[in-house]
């Protein structure tokens, strides 16, 4: 459960101390441009910037002490788990005939975390590769220690099915940096392999799933060994409408809602009923009863000792939403009582619950001393 809950939550964590770390960039204009087809040859560099790029960053000016530090920030999120070999961002779809240069494509498509990470604009034309057209990720190795090769494939038949085979090296370094890759939407024709210092090693062919998130590849130990962050967008509410109130979580001046399946929401009485919640060595249990008026049902807290251990119940007592907040009325066998409202989100998939500390600085037990926000995990074992 520690792995599982390490895997969803610490990309979603280090988006937070990326929104609250990284400023807006200035630097040298880079005039730089390079004529040819729609591919990769279309470099970061030049323009005015997109029309719907909603960042910080200048089309033309990237400062390489801000990209730098980006970097090193992302990739100070990756040492968690040994497993981790790198991190991947879907970037969107670029069209063929797309003529525009690759900074305003970037800066109209995903600005938001080019502002944050603006290492995404100062990679060279050199290690953007493929076709240049198709979907487009980042792929960012672990460390400065950590061998990259980005190789074109196509697919054999062969025995029981279609199996990839390299048949070109688009790029190969022992010490890699991040590169940008366009893959063929249709038929993904690319695999990226990392190798570690440590010695992990991942073979991965870059595709997305129904919602136009990276399947990101997991471990024989259960644990990613990809680190998603475009998630960075819409966790923190940077890719959220200008007439999308985020403080009040709601639409301004009686705009149109957004699409429920697009965003991290309060979640309601009927979405919390019957569910049971983990974090690390914790469990929370929302049941659906008429317990106490005024209440939705019965709330329990549980603690596991030991991994492998029964869960032993701490606290009992009732909950209910309140607009934003999930209210909790719990008690301990000590006489020890929690009677406070804890603001919280659910995600698209309803499978992950972002719970801060109470607005008026009151905790529980999962949330630990020092710290204002967790998340956790639905459990459905």
């Amino acid at each position: 459960m520690k792995h599982l809950f390490l895997r969803r939550f610490l990309p979603a964590l280090l988006c937070l101390v990326l929104a609250l770390s990284l400023t807006a960039c200035g630097g040298k204009e880079d005039n730089t441009t390079k004529d040819g087809d729609e591919g990769t040859k279309g470099m970061i560099s030049g323009g005015k910037g997109g029309k719907g790029g909603k960042g910080n960053v200048s089309a033309s000016k990237v400062d390489p002490k801000q990209a730098a530090e980006s970097l090193a920030l992302l990739q100070g999120g990756l040492i968690y788990s040994d497993q981790t070999t790198g991190a991947v961002a879907y970037l969107g779809q670029r069209e063929r005939r797309d003529r525009s240069s690759m900074t305003d494509w970037l800066l109209e498509n995903c600005g938001d975390l080019a502002s944050a990470l603006p290492f995404l604009l100062d990679i060279p034309a050199e290690r953007v590769l493929g076709a240049g057209y198709g979907n487009l990720y980042c792929i960012v190795p672990r460390d400065e220690n950590t061998s990259l090769a980005v190789n074109h494939i196509t697919w054999e038949a062969y025995g029981n099915g279609l199996h990839p085979e390299a048949d070109e090296v688009l790029y190969r370094e022992e010490y890699a940096q991040p590169v940008l890759v366009f893959v063929d939407a249709d038929e993904p024709d690319i695999e990226i392999v990392l190798v570690t210092n440590e010695g992990v090693s991942l073979e991965w062919i870059p595709q997305i799933d129904e919602y136009e998130i990276p399947i990101i590849p997991i471990g024989d130990d259960g644990e990613a060994m990809l680190m998603d962050f475009a998630i960075f967008g819409y966790t923190t509410g940077l890719d959220y409408g200008d007439d999308w109130d985020l403080e009040n979580w709601g639409p301004n001046d009686g705009s149109g809602e957004p699409a429920g399946d697009d965003w991290w929401l309060p979640p309601t009485d009927a979405g919390l009923e019957n569910t049971t919640w983990i974090c690390d060595c914790w469990m929370m249990e929302l049941t659906a009863d008429d317990s106490e008026a005024g209440y939705a049902g019965s709330a329990y807290v549980y603690f596991q000792p030991q991994e492998y251990q029964e869960y032993e119940l701490v606290r009992a007592g009732v909950w209910r939403m309140e607009d934003d907040c999930l209210y909790l009325k719990l008690s301990a066998d000590s006489g020890d009582e929690i009677d406070a409202s804890f603001p919280i989100l659910i995600s698209p998939s309803g499978e992950d619950l972002y719970f801060q500390r109470s607005r008026t600085g009151a905790g529980i037990p999962f949330l630990p001393d020092g710290t204002d926000s967790v998340g956790l995990l639905l459990y459905t074992g």
